[in-house]
């Protein structure tokens, strides 16, 4: 009986003991690969994208033992290639917005007042956020532009 019970002892303080060590290397890891890559964020959201471009930069010339002439090459492709990217994004972006504008504007007309009113309030409360890497657009302009169609619907 008694040999039983020390068995048992035994057996939780085992069991103690490893989830001791597995949490301690847990917090290691963590604290080595996680908590180590938010040392670059902005306001602790999200790493700035010039940081995280440079670093990523760094650690590709680095795995591939590019020289110092092949890294300013290629940093110059990387930079023209994001001038192409933005003024593709300049070229696109007011037709995407042209598009959810006309959505806007028919999902406004089936709706009735009172709708309109909880949409606005709706859109008020939940900002829209930015897609395809371009800033959130101001909730304020797309309002006035709520407000003059409830206005032009009223007449």
């Amino acid at each position: 009986m008694i040999a039983r019970t020390a068995l048992g002892k035994i057996l939780v303080f085992a069991i103690f003991f490893v989830g001791i060590g597995t949490g301690a290397v847990l917090d290691n890891m963590y604290r080595t690969r996680v908590a180590a890559s938010d040392t670059n964020t902005n306001k602790g959201d999200r790493p700035n994208p010039q940081d995280r471009g440079r670093r990523d930069e760094d650690q590709w010339a680095k795995y591939l033992g590019l020289d110092q002439a092949q890294q300013d090459q290629i940093h110059k492709i990387l930079e023209n290639t994001r001038a192409e990217y933005s003024q593709l994004r300049d070229q696109v972006d007011p037709k995407f917005r042209a598009i959810e504008e006309g959505s806007r504007e028919k999902i406004r007309a089936v709706l009735n007042e009172e709708q309109r009113k909880k949409l606005d309030e709706f859109r008020r409360t939940h900002p829209p956020r930015g897609d395809r890497g371009r800033p959130p657009r101001s909730p304020d302009k797309d309002r006035e532009k709520d407000r003059d169609k409830d206005k032009q619907d009223k007449q």
